[in-house]
């Protein structure tokens, strides 16, 4: 993968991944945390601790989009990143579970970097040009997701995983200072008029369906991975990891010549969900772990189309004055598809077995395309001679 990047742009992802790293690399490790802090704690903790930072970044998510345009996506970017730092530190010192839980209410309502960061690179960057930076800040988050739970894994062999949280707030620390010497952004005072203001409206509610539906059908596959691949004769953890994240790598390796494919936004977002769709329905079938190596590829390209034409359509809907909310707005749709995603894939392995999730990635990208189907030619982008 190569791909120019200006000073600006690169400052921020390195920001990014500094602060994914720490977020996406330690959830992994939270049976384990529980289990140290009280042996005798109930299963079912582990998941509402696990969902418990996505529900309040859901929450918060559009408050604090309000806050990055009326005081300046900069200081709303430093702010999610010192909100981490807090979070990591109280996680670090706790010595009880609900002091942990509190760590990680902090983490979920005071950080929220990904849309920080979305929103911050909009004050430079605008159209085709920002939508590409936005599917580089999935990059920075793959790339943590891949290497963090290698790296702390190694770590945590002669580290306890609390302390590990207090070393790991040095990272947004470090993001803290990278930020600050990056150019600080005017607020606007007044949002910009859009002259198709209801048009907008209906896009940026239809772009919030079609990210909640596309986080769902993706987050909904992760949870019972193991013990799925397991039915299919998987018995050596290397492989079930490689398989797991093939996907991921797909993305890293092929999202910026997909960036300069020629194709309208929502022909690009309807390739992705039919290819993700076809993916996950295929490995609802699956009866042979052969065949599933190609599944997980074209489930990593299904990501890689989605991404790029949902992102072409969002950056079209971009506006300086309103960027934070914006950005806000479609997080918080992700975080919701994701924590509904966590319950429905334990709810349908309760009704059927290991492979069922993957069934409803399939119906929620059947959803995605009839919804955008439906709509093509009907919602005009403001500012752009596209519509879907």
């Amino acid at each position: 993968m190569r791909t120019n990047l200006n000073p600006f742009v690169g400052s921020v992802l390195l920001c990014h991944f500094l602060s994914a790293f720490s977020v996406l690399g330690m959830t992994l490790f939270i049976p384990q945390i529980l289990q140290n802090l009280d042996a005798n704690l109930p299963g079912y903790w582990v998941g509402l601790l696990f969902t418990l930072p996505s529900v309040c970044t859901a929450l918060s998510a559009p408050l604090w989009g309000r806050f990055a345009d009326r005081f300046g996506k900069r200081t709303s970017l430093l702010r999610a990143q010192l909100g981490l730092i807090v979070g990591f530190l109280l996680c670090g010192f706790a010595e009880s579970v609900p002091a942990f839980g509190m760590g990680l209410f902090v983490q979920g309502m005071c950080g929220g970097t990904i849309a920080a960061s979305n929103a911050f690179l909009s004050t430079q960057q605008k159209g085709e040009t920002l939508a590409k930076s936005l599917n580089l800040t999935q990059v920075s988050a793959r790339l943590a997701l891949i290497t963090a739970p290698i790296l702390l894994g190694v770590t945590l062999q002669w580290m306890a995983p609390l302390q590990v949280y207090r070393y790991l707030a040095l990272l947004p620390f470090i993001a803290v200072l990278i930020t600050l010497r990056l150019p600080a952004d005017t607020p606007s005072t007044e949002p910009q008029k859009k002259t198709g203001e209801v048009s907008h409206t209906r896009a940026l509610n239809l772009l919030f369906i079609l990210q909640f539906l596309f986080c769902f059908a993706m987050v909904v596959t992760y949870p019972y991975f193991l013990p799925y691949t397991a039915t299919l004769g998987a018995v050596e953890e290397g492989i079930v990891g490689v398989l797991y994240s093939l996907p991921h790598l797909v993305y890293i390796l092929l999202i910026v010549p997909a960036g300069k494919i020629k194709i309208p936004p929502q022909g690009l977002a309807l390739l992705g969900f039919f290819c993700l769709g076809l993916s996950c329905a295929g490995q609802y079938l699956l009866v042979s772990l052969e065949q599933l190596w190609p599944l997980r590829l074209l489930f990593g390209i299904g990501v890689v189309f989605c991404y790029t034409g949902l992102n072409r359509l969002l950056s079209a809907q971009i506006d300086k004055a309103r960027a934070g909310r914006t950005f806000g707005f479609i997080d918080s749709a992700g975080k919701w598809g994701g924590v509904l995603a966590g319950l429905g894939a334990a709810t349908a392995i309760s009704i059927q077995h290991s492979a069922t999730p993957f069934l409803l990635s399939a119906v929620s990208c059947g959803l995605a395309i009839t919804l955008l189907a439906s709509k093509t030619g009907s919602v005009k982008i403001h500012g752009n001679t596209e519509v879907y």
